[in-house]
């Protein structure tokens, strides 16, 4: 990744930040990107951190603009932000669905969309973006948030046809349960937390959560070279959720 510029969105907190962390370690020039603060992580890694709303076109236009005056190139978008929210659609407001569907879902597009130019001007590259084993499996309460993943995936498929042709491979990872802020907001929200861990754990067959680092590992693998003849691929490193007998 040595002379490559990455640009890694949700890179604040969870999986975003250990894939910033695996990019810096094996030499890239990382671009932080969040709506919350990421200045701690940027003096950490060296890096340039950036303020974006994924959900906003000028918010991300801005984004891009700022990479191509700083960098003048884009090799890899790591599109890891996101946002979950749990409840039966009887209790989910106009406003709650389009939050969690214009970061999902709107979010991926616009970030995609921005990336595609930047990375045809550096001769190509790789975008991986974020879905989950929820896009695969249902679960009680979380419609909404699986729906927008589920589309994510078919959208990370259809942008490998769209842009094979100009050296772009895009692939998604899609997570099971993994020890992220994000994740543990939920479990402590839950009516019983201990519980709530427990129950979690066993849906994988490992019978534990997953760590950010190991998320970090596919989607820098996905990112490199090792996986030149991949695209199009929605990659389950879900702890085995989804092949778990019943």
């Amino acid at each position: 990744m040595k002379g490559k510029v990455v640009l890694v969105t949700g890179a604040a907190s969870g999986i975003g930040a250990a894939c910033a962390r695996r990019f810096a370690e094996e030499g890239a020039t990382v671009v932080l990107a969040d709506r919350d603060n990421s200045d701690v992580l940027a003096r950490e890694l060296d890096a340039l951190a950036i303020t974006v709303d994924v959900r906003d076109e000028a918010s991300v236009a801005r984004l891009y603009s700022t990479i191509n005056e700083r960098h003048n190139r884009l090799d890899v978008l790591a599109h890891l932000a996101g946002v979950a929210q749990r409840g039966l659609i009887t209790a989910f407001s106009v406003a709650d669905w389009d939050t969690v569907v214009d970061i999902n879902l709107k979010g991926t597009f616009l970030c995609c969309r921005g990336a595609i130019p930047l990375l045809r001007k550096s001769g190509g590259g790789a975008i991986v973006t974020i879905g989950s084993e929820l896009a695969y499996v249902a679960e009680k309460n979380i419609s909404v948030y699986s729906a927008t993943k589920a589309a994510v995936v078919h959208f990370t498929r259809c942008l490998a046809n769209d842009h094979g042709a100009d050296g772009i491979r895009v692939n998604c990872v899609c997570p099971g349960p993994v020890q992220t802020p994000m994740l543990e907001r939920g479990i402590k929200d839950s009516p019983d937390p201990a519980l709530t861990r427990r129950r979690t754990e066993q849906t994988t067959i490992l019978g534990r959560l997953g760590q950010p680092g190991e998320i970090a590992n596919v989607v820098y693998f996905l990112a490199s070279e090792e996986a030149s003849f991949i695209t199009g691929s929605a990659i389950l490193a879900d702890g085995g959720v989804t092949s778990k007998a019943t």
